[in-house]
């Protein structure tokens, strides 16, 4: 059976898993159950998520690694059955769900009437982030794949709870909607730690060097937008804590870029089980391509077909 055959068959399956579990806590445990498998079957990844938590934690031993690899499968699989689970749930629900640190720092932003730019990082769930916003009655515009490489049941289930609660669009618009979302006062949920393309910026992250978007500066520089660090963590029984952190930006687009890469590693560093690692290897990778090629193709999936097993290797580090 083809991998795509199988991703439309398991989302399926989880969604089923979903409806007969009903309960958070019944959903959680099913979600752990199969992280333990997901987890075990990805023996080589776990070997290059391993050698980079013991380059970026060197006083941490084997078994802290292992225990936080296990954890950051489990939230690796949760953000799936979350899909699922945020379907059913309704904004009379939140109380029982959601824990907020740091609201006041999105509401006073908003109250300023020019926009915010939310620039939230590869952790917890991004996508129950800005579903709970909405829920919540924060607009907000997202920039989201349209999943067309996937299954059409599967690419559903990943876009239908955004097109719920929020307005989405996609890479093929013409980028001018991400100002007039700033322009209306509205929120737009940015994932500053993705691949920066040929007009990105270089900064050092995790102790080696990474290629992120410049938009989020020019988008700052051009609006005079509030900016605003945001991230969703998991809390027990299919909650979360959604955390907000001012962010006074940098006038220069460099140090604005490390500025945010800077408090990005922070929170890694405080939460190592909830960060996405997968981002760190996807983009440790990505610069030792670029390195290897001199190129910096606009198509993320060109940079990707570029690659040799060698750019994975977890110690080799590009100055």
């Amino acid at each position: 059976m083809k991998a795509s055959g199988f991703s439309g068959i398991y989302y399926r399956l989880i969604s089923l898993s979903v409806k007969l579990a009903r309960s958070g806590t019944a959903v959680e445990f099913i979600s752990n159950s199969v992280s333990a498998f997901r987890g075990a079957a990805s023996s080589s990844r776990n070997h290059l998520y391993a050698a980079h938590l013991k380059r970026i934690f060197p006083d941490k031993d084997n078994c802290w690694i292992s225990s936080t690899l296990s954890s950051y499968w489990k939230v690796h699989e949760r953000n799936l059955f979350a899909l699922f689970h945020m379907m059913n749930r309704e904004p009379a629900n939140l109380h029982q769900m959601v824990s907020w640190t740091g609201r006041e720092h999105l509401d006073n932003a908003l109250e300023k009437g020019k926009g915010v730019l939310l620039l939230v990082p590869h952790f917890g769930d991004e996508r129950s982030l800005h579903v709970i916003l909405g829920m919540a009655g924060y607009p907000v515009d997202v920039i989201t794949s349209r999943y067309s490489d996937m299954p059409e049941y599967a690419a559903r289930c990943r876009l239908r709870i955004g097109e719920k609660w929020n307005t989405l669009h996609f890479p093929d618009e013409n980028p001018r909607w991400m100002f007039r979302t700033l322009q209306s006062g509205r929120i737009l949920h940015y994932a500053s730690t993705a691949y920066g393309g040929p007009g990105g910026t270089w900064v050092e992250n995790f102790g080696i060097s990474v290629l992120v978007p410049t938009a989020p500066w020019k988008l700052y520089r051009r609006t005079g937008c509030e900016v605003v660090i945001a991230a969703c963590a998991h809390t027990p029984r299919m909650g979360f804590n959604i955390m907000f952190k001012p962010f006074m930006p940098p006038e220069d687009s460099t140090e604005f870029a490390q500025a945010f890469a800077f408090a990005n590693e922070t929170l890694a560093r405080e939460y190592p089980s909830q960060y996405e690692w997968k981002n760190l290897l996807i983009r440790h990778r990505e610069t030792n391509t670029i390195r290897r090629t001199g190129r910096i193709p606009e198509n993320e999936r060109e940079l990707e077909n570029l690659a040799v097993p060698g750019d994975s290797d977890p110690f080799s580090v590009s100055e």
